[in-house]
């Protein structure tokens, strides 16, 4: 298989102080009815194993998502006798876990499994390399009806479900409470829209609160989640999901687009908004409101167990940035969650986290092994620490039902968040519209990201902008063709 050239630069992962990143139900099973021929599911390889079955898993997880997955994986080894699961970290974010999983591909020296952000999708499904659930799905008559209808869309390629196992998560409006207070605002009524957050903006500036009220890191995921809510493409033939999938960006003539990032631009001129250029692992957009430096910012609901635990002392910002200087006052900070503040409605945006992809260079027993881990992760228990201690949102249907999701939900702070985001996720994402499929996502978020910056950085016009995003993403697609995916 041709060996793909992936760009360098990072890929928009929403990292605050843990990776992060971003339903409804589904009646039906989708096993059967695939077009396209997958690869056989070798289900009676471990019955016939000699000794437990060691699957190696790669992740990029830090702060308590790490813990939580550190845990499972102790549980889920002591409670049986077959399999042998060990975690590898392959740095502190996605893309550098994807940057090495791809130079492993020709050699053929992978893991049996790995859990990457959604952005991978298309990849994954084209690297010839990943086993597709739907394979062990249709064999173990395993029914995926008992998953989010929105993950299961989202993760479905040419008819066939990828992954097996999916950590959902989507977007939130991060507020100080304490500033709207003193800007005459309500405290429990966050903006739900860019008018209402330039609207809360201007109250908080004019009321001397902060001079510039809103922080946003220009993450390419953003982007999409504005647009995406707004039902408005990235990318051609149906955002990516009609039959030969996308080959060229949608953003030159994009209506949608040039009214958001115009938006953008009239905040940072207005000085109301604050744009931090992207860095991989960031977590300045965070400072900012610890600092209280900013009253608002829209980022990632994979934050809300980390930013929650720092928050009340039980995280030190060291974890995850050496160079960071966790803030000695905290006093006055008072900081709500409430839905995605979206371009013309609140709650709107599109399934965000990461998936989990399993191997099939790997021998027949470890896939087998590999699917019965994966089946321990669908499970309500391990569902259920997912959510309390990683902030990710169940992909089993029925977890949301727990006694213990719901005592969180219901009483602490992050599991308020949580509530809020589990419910845009499931009542606020078009199931017919829940994202683009992108092969290149890498270059397409550096495409984006670049367009953004000379927006924000440059001053470049959004039309001009938006036309080097345009141009830069049809290239990378021009790329991704002549390299064989």
């Amino acid at each position: 298989m041709p060996r793909r050239r992936r760009a360098v630069a990072a890929t928009a992962v929403a990292a605050t102080l843990l990776i992060a990143a971003c339903g409804g139900g589904t009646d039906d099973d989708r096993g059967g009815g695939v077009d396209a021929a997958l690869p056989e599911c070798p289900l009676d390889a471990l019955e016939t194993a000699t000794g437990p079955v060691e699957i190696v898993v790669w992740h990029s997880q830090l702060a308590e998502t790490e813990r939580t997955l550190e845990a499972l994986v102790a549980e889920y080894n002591d409670s049986q006798d077959d399999v042998e699961v060990v975690l590898e970290s392959q740095g502190s974010s996605y893309e550098e876990l994807v940057r090495k999983f791809t130079q492993a591909i020709p050699t053929r020296q992978l893991p049996a499994a790995l859990v990457v952000d959604d952005t991978s999708t298309q990849f994954m499904a084209d690297s010839g390399v990943v086993l597709p659930a739907q394979s062990c799905a249709d064999v173990d008559d395993y029914a995926l009806s008992q998953f989010l209808t929105t993950a299961v869309d989202y993760y479905t390629v040419d008819g066939a479900f990828y992954p097996g196992s999916a950590n959902l998560g989507t977007a939130l409006t991060y507020y100080n409470k304490n500033h709207f207070r003193r800007a005459g605002l309500d405290p429990d009524d966050p903006p739900a829209t860019l008018d209402e957050l330039r609207a809360a903006a201007e109250a908080i500036q004019a009321a001397g609160v902060t001079t510039t009220p809103m922080v946003l890191s220009l993450s390419p995921w953003i982007i999409e989640f504005w647009l995406t809510g707004a039902g408005a493409p990235v990318v051609d033939n149906g955002n990516g999901r009609g039959e030969g999938g996308a080959t060229a960006a949608a953003l030159a003539d994009n209506d949608t687009a040039t009214e958001l990032l115009g938006w953008i631009a009239d905040m940072q001129a207005d000085g109301l908004l604050q744009a931090l250029p992207y860095a991989e692992g960031g977590i300045d957009q965070y400072l900012a409101l610890a600092s209280q430096n900013a009253s608002f910012t829209v980022e990632s609901s994979s934050a809300a167990t980390s930013i929650a635990a720092f928050l009340e002392g039980d995280l030190d910002l060291a974890e995850v940035d050496a160079d960071a200087d966790e803030p000695t006052d905290l006093s006055g900070l008072d900081i709500g969650a409430g839905p995605f503040a979206g371009i013309d409605a609140g709650g709107r945006g599109q399934v965000g986290g990461a998936a989990w992809y399993m191997v099939n260079t790997s021998p027949p027993e470890v896939q087998a092994a590999t699917w019965e881990f994966m089946k321990f992760l669908n499970g309500n228990e391990a569902q259920v620490q997912l959510n309390l201690g990683g902030s990710y949102l169940p992909f089993l249907r029925s977890a949301v039902d727990d006694p213990r999701i719901a005592a969180e939900w219901s009483t602490t702070l992050s599991g308020r968040w949580l509530a809020t985001a589990n419910e845009m996720l499931v009542d606020g994402i078009d199931p017919t519209f829940p994202g683009p499929l992108i092969g290149p996502y890498t270059e397409a978020r550096l495409a984006i990201r670049e367009g953004l910056e000379a927006l924000a950085v440059d001053g470049r016009s959004p039309q001009e902008a938006l036309q080097l995003m345009q141009d830069e993403l049809d290239a990378a697609f021009q790329r991704y063709r002549d390299e064989g995916f």
